[in-house]
């Protein structure tokens, strides 16, 4: 039953997608200096994911300096390894509390940017596989410091017996 949920939040999130694809965001300047963090081993998540309130668990944390005149581009690359025990988890990349461009935008009544990592095939419901998940993200700052932050949370049916995982998760920022 919840891999037929998970398909229909799917073509859902397919479907509501087609009206972004015709307003492009660009975000450009030069990037010398790069950030990477990482919280090794295997994180639980805890948290259930709601689509209208942006309930999301702390996944990593730190902070850049952007040292330039006017504004500058940050570019976040995030990978990890999910383990997917209810349907779905759900990735957000934000700087100083704010999403950044390369989430699915809001979604009809929805107001949560995310990404979702979903189940391929229904039978992996039983088996709980691994999936390796990687994201690009970007957003326009000034100057200054800014801290930037990777959300994780499931789907709405986490079974305590079996959370579901995040391991070595990875973000490396690129920006001036």
């Amino acid at each position: 039953m919840n891999w037929i949920l998970a398909s229909a939040l799917c073509m859902f999130l397919l479907g509501c997608s087609g009206n972004a694809a015709a307003q492009q965001i660009e975000c450009r300047s030069s990037a010398p200096l790069v950030k990477a963090v990482t919280s090794p081993d295997n994180h639980y998540v805890t948290t259930r994911f709601q689509f209208d309130t942006p309930n999301l668990q702390p996944l990593l944390t730190t902070s850049i300096f952007v040292n330039s005149r006017g504004s500058s581009c940050v570019i976040a690359h995030f990978s990890a390894h999910a383990r997917i025990t209810d349907n779905y988890i759900v990735f957000q990349v934000r700087i100083d509390g704010v999403p950044m461009q390369g989430h699915l935008s809001a979604i009809g009544p929805y107001t949560t940017p995310a990404i979702v990592a979903l189940y391929d095939d229904p039978s992996e419901q039983l088996s709980d596989p691994t999936k390796v998940v990687a994201y690009n993200f970007f957003a326009r700052v000034g100057p200054g410091t800014h801290t930037v932050q990777v959300m994780v949370a499931a789907g709405s049916g986490i079974d305590p017996n079996n959370l579901p995982q995040v391991g070595s998760p990875v973000l490396t920022l690129q920006h001036r």
